[in-house]
Order: structure tokens, then sequence, then C-alpha cells
């Protein structure tokens, strides 16, 4: 299940508009329950509203994975994929999440401002079936990036460039982050280049994506990234 996002070709269109036990405390033949997990319908109503991205923001599309969790059998595996597959949408229950959602946002207003503007961003959470498999992803995601320093790929005003600024390790209310900054330009379109931003967070069993297309050099929020976090672990059951 692909939603295409945040990439050369949907900017182009934009643009036309706690501590475990030790083993041997534990009875034998104990065996510690699964990681708690919600559906895919379940994790959009946590989503945040495009209004928490700033003033006049609007809704532009989402998808979730519906109200059933999903194979964790991966339909497609990062390590092989092209940097323009990767990079070209973001892939829901594809990679073995169980369930996930994702939501677009606009700014309408662009053209006044621009180049100092937002045109359009996502947000992203992915669930995995375990904290090794997201952690597993968020890896695999971040040596993606780093692998593509540079790519060519085509759009709705032609050829486009893609080149990575950087990819930086950070963290996010003390979970493991990293951020992806690229530069497009297009061969005939615009005469100046625009951005693409990436912010990704593994908490737990669950791997979160903030993403923003601007003019200028726009990281996703920091702030807005742990309210999303805490928004959506607030939907799982006590579990022990």
């Amino acid at each position: 299940m692909k939603f295409r996002l945040v990439t050369v070709v949907a900017v182009a269109a934009a643009l036309s508009f706690a501590a475990a036990s030790s083993a041997a405390a534990r009875p034998l033949g104990h065996k510690p329950a699964p990681p708690p997990q919600i559906t895919g319908s379940k994790l959009q109503a946590a989503m945040l509203a495009p209004a928490a991205f700033g003033a006049g923001y609007t809704f532009l599309k989402s998808l979730n994975s519906g109200r059933k969790l999903q194979s964790t059998k991966a339909k497609d595996h990062v390590p092989g994929m092209s940097c323009g597959t990767f990079e070209g949408g973001v892939f829901i229950s594809d990679f073995g999440d169980t369930a996930g959602a994702v939501v677009r946002y606009s700014n309408p207003n662009w053209r006044s401002a621009y180049p100092d503007t937002i045109l359009l961003g996502d947000e992203i959470v992915l669930q995995f079936a375990a904290t090794a498999s997201a952690t597993t992803f968020y890896n695999q995601a971040r040596a993606k990036y780093v692998a593509c320093p540079s790519f060519s790929t085509s759009s709705g005003f032609g050829p486009a460039a893609v080149t990575n600024i950087s990819v930086a390790k950070t963290s996010v209310a003390g979970h493991q982050a990293f951020l992806v900054t690229q530069r497009v330009t297009f061969s005939d379109f615009l005469q100046t280049p625009f951005y693409l931003l990436y912010l990704y967070v593994v908490s737990g069993t669950n791997v979160y994506e903030l993403s923003d297309a601007s003019g200028t050099n726009d990281e996703p929020s920091v702030a807005l990234m742990t309210r999303l976090i805490h928004r959506v672990q607030a939907l799982y059951p006590h579990h022990s």
C-alpha cells in the first residue's frame, strides 16, 4: 500500500496548486507478552491537525492501514530499493509494519511568501510487531539516505535533481532520531531550489516521520514531533 508524499513529483504538483527483570527471576516457561498493537485507523485518530503546523495550513490527503492489523511479512525491502523508489513515497504495511497512518497538509497561500514559506508536509507513523523490527527499519531508512547522496528523477515540470545536504543523527524526547536535508532543483522550472527535510524517530515499536517542502531550509518541529509521539503512545493500553 503506497502513498505518494513529499517527493519531487508531489512537490511539483503542489507548486502547480521501563527496566526488564532478569530471566532468572521469571518462572520457568514464562514468556513475556508481546508489545500491544493498535490499528491504522486508531493511529490516524492521533495525528496532529494541519493547523498545528502553521496558521492557515489545511488538510490535503491521508491514508491508514485500516481496522485490522496487517501481516508482518515485508513486501518491500529497503536495502534493495532504488533511491528514487524509496524516496518517491511512503509505504504503509509494505515493510512488515502491522499498522500505519499518514496525513499530508498544505499551505494554500504559499505563493504570497515564497520562498520564505513551507509548501506542504507530512506526518507518518509506522507500527511494527517488535521493537527490534522498528529499529531495523529505522536503521535501514537512514542507511538508504546516506547511500543516496544525489539522484535524478522526473516530475511534472521535467527533470529534477535531488542532492542530500546532510543526514544527521539527533534525538527527540530521548529517542533516537535523524534529520535529512535535501536540495531539489528543476531544469525547466523555478529559478531557485527548494528543500525537502525529513525527521525520523524510533520509539519502541513505532517509527515516526515529519517532513516538509519549503523554499528555505525549514526543519520539522521537534516540539510537534514530541506531541505526535505522546499522542500515539496514549492510545496503547497499559501493558505489563
